[in-house]
């Protein structure tokens, strides 16, 4: 893969990452209110943006999410940072 693609997924990847931990943090938002006003309930949020069936959003998944996406992020940052390295070893003067 490219330096630019590398970095095109990376951004991708920021994007993602921060959409889920603002779920996250809504999810968190309306567990304490409904602890607050309604006695705890059951929480249930879903995703239906990658297919047709509706996939339960608990905080469990998405903190699993969260966990997927800065470990694929890592291993594109991993990438970019030896595409770099190589890039600079070839541009140094022998």
């Amino acid at each position: 893969m490219t330096l630019e693609k590398l970095v095109n997924e990376r951004n991708y990847i920021l994007a993602e990452l921060k959409v889920y931990e603002d779920l996250q943090v809504a999810l968190e938002k309306i567990k304490r209110f409904n602890m607050e006003n309604f006695g705890e309930t059951h929480l249930k949020v879903y995703d239906t943006s990658n297919e047709d069936e509706m996939e339960e959003m608990s905080e469990t998944v998405v903190a699993m999410k969260i966990d997927e996406l800065t470990d694929y992020l890592l291993r594109i940052s991993e990438n970019i940072n030896q595409l770099k390295m190589g890039e600079a070893s070839e541009n140094t003067p022998k």
